[in-house]
């Protein structure tokens, strides 16, 4: 009987995210586990004050090491920044840097709240965001408390909606960022390399949480 084969694209390289914050790297190490995207290094950044420190702490680790691609990752609130200081940083210093930005405007929760509401529109006010993750998951707090207690299977919880949020992502920047100058998210950009770098998911040890 022919050995049946994973539907699962080879790896081609190796991509390094770094995080804003501890919580977001302790989420996508999640991803990175129960996907099992093997050649994705998760890092968090030890902390920033801004977009450009962000930036610098991304380019040092890929120094570092030997990565495809790499990406830092921030909410607006996090880094204090703006869409014009955004622009300017993708199209110039993190360009020149070989660091791709993931980012979320205004917070990274906007990420969650399209999970639950793939049919939101754009919401400037952070707190609202949060609200709206809160009252659909319960007990959620964007902390490293929560997400190595309550919420230590979060990813795997929302994974199911993954391709949901990642079409309410771009239909949201294709409806807003003439508006807004920019994308509201570059998400979906991460979500293409990660595919085309490190391969499809691979569920298939995580089936009996489904049932």
């Amino acid at each position: 009987m022919p050995n049946r084969k994973k539907n699962i694209t080879e790896a081609k390289g190796t991509i390094l995210l770094v995080t804003a914050t501890r919580a977001e790297a302790i989420y996508f190490s999640q991803m990175r586990k129960d996907c099992r995207y093997m050649n994705l290094t998760v890092m968090y950044s030890g902390g920033v004050k801004n977009l450009k420190e962000l930036v610098d702490k991304a380019a040092q680790r890929r120094l570092n090491g030997r990565y495809q691609k790499v990406w830092a990752l921030f909410g607006f609130d996090e880094v204090n920044t703006s869409v014009d200081e955004v622009l300017e940083m993708q199209n110039d210093y993190a360009l020149r840097k070989k660091v791709h930005l993931c980012y979320f405007n205004p917070c990274f929760e906007l990420w969650f709240a399209l999970h639950v509401n793939a049919n939101m529109s754009y919401e400037s006010d952070p707190e609202r965001i949060r609200e709206m993750v809160r009252k659909a998951i319960s007990g959620f707090e964007m902390s490293e408390e929560y997400l190595l207690t309550k919420g230590l299977n979060l990813h795997l919880m929302l994974f199911p909606r993954h391709a949901f949020a990642d079409l309410a992502a771009r239909k949201m920047n294709e409806s807003e960022k003439f508006r807004l100058g920019a994308d509201v998210t570059t998400m979906p950009q991460f979500d293409d390399d990660l595919t085309e770098i490190c391969g499809k998911a691979d569920m298939s040890h995580n089936q009996k949480v489904f049932k």
